[in-house]
């Protein structure tokens, strides 16, 4: 039969014969087609499933990846973090103790605080009082101009060691050894030096300034010349026994406008007593001096803030 499939298959048993009808050989056919796609399908199947995997671990290994840079920026982020507040507790420590030392400055200089100012405020307050202060220590004599043994003869009226008469004392007497250093109490300029052997001997004046002027009687040796700017501390003479003199001494005068005043007073201020002085020698308007020193501190301290402004800027 034409339709008819006859398979054989030999065995040393013997031969047998398989015939296969139309229906079943087409049946068979579709299995046979159908297990192919099949095959095919799974196979592009497990292909496809093996380069998503093969992409999802290439996905897994960059968010790993990605995981471990952000793990390493948050770790330096926290130690960034830990450092600012290591930074911000030294600043506020450091606060603290510009603070204790603004009101221990306040309280030396006598300033009182009113309201909760700020910082600067009191910082500015403190830095203009501080520079006044200075500013007067410069400019009017204050310390001894020598190292003494003795105060020998006071100011005031006394009877003169030489001529025997009652007469005033413009100054006071310094006893020491001749050849002692003097220095100047003050900034000033030199505004006299004349050798003499007659009544104060060897004479030395500065001016001072502001009306001061301070004078060296009986001198040995002059260590400075008219016209000579001089700051405060600087050697200018030395002490000696020239003129109408008994003994080894330096002859010091402080006067202001022309007129003598006590040099002990002087002698005594410094910036320890600073209140001293105004409290002894009530016959200056301090008050009108103190202002114009402000004036005066003020505009130097308005220049130092421009010219630290710019120079910050720069620096940023």
């Amino acid at each position: 039969m034409k339709d008819q499939l006859t398979i054989s298959i030999s065995t040393i048993n013997g031969s047998y014969h398989f015939q296969l009808g139309k229906y079943l050989r087409r049946n068979l056919m579709a299995t046979l087609l159908l297990f192919i796609v099949s095959v095919v399908v799974m196979a592009f199947s497990i292909q496809y499933l093996w380069n998503a995997v093969d992409q999802t671990q290439q996905e897994k290994s960059q968010l790993n990846q990605h995981a471990n840079e952000l793990k390493d920026e948050i770790l330096s982020l926290e130690s960034d973090r830990q450092s600012l507040e290591q930074n911000l507790a030294d600043r506020r420590y450091e606060l603290e103790q510009i603070s204790g030392r603004v009101n221990e400055l306040e309280n030396v200089l006598g300033i009182e605080s009113e309201g909760e100012q700020p910082l600067e405020t009191r910082l500015d307050t403190a830095a203009l009082n501080s520079a006044v202060r200075v500013a007067m220590l410069k400019v009017i004599p204050n310390g001894s101009p020598m190292e003494y043994r003795r105060i020998s003869s006071s100011y005031g009226s006394r009877n003169h060691p030489v001529y025997g008469n009652k007469r005033r004392h413009l100054g006071i007497d310094l006893s020491g050894h001749t050849g002692t250093s003097v220095h100047s109490p003050a900034d000033g300029v030199v505004e006299l030096v004349r050798p003499s052997k007659k009544g104060y001997g060897n004479l030395l004046k500065i001016d001072h300034g502001f009306g001061f002027m301070t004078l060296y009687a009986h001198l040995k040796a002059f260590k400075v010349k008219t016209g000579d700017f001089v700051r405060k501390g600087d050697l200018i003479a030395l002490s000696g026994n020239s003129g109408t003199s008994t003994g080894p001494h330096l002859h010091y005068e402080v006067r202001f406008l022309g007129r003598a005043l006590n040099p002990k007073y002087f002698i005594n201020w410094g910036p320890d007593n600073f209140d001293y002085l105004f409290n002894h020698e009530r016959s200056i308007q301090w008050d009108s001096l103190v202002k114009v020193l402000e004036a005066q501190a003020s505009t130097q301290l308005q220049l130092s803030l421009h010219k630290a402004v710019p120079s910050k800027a720069i620096s940023n």
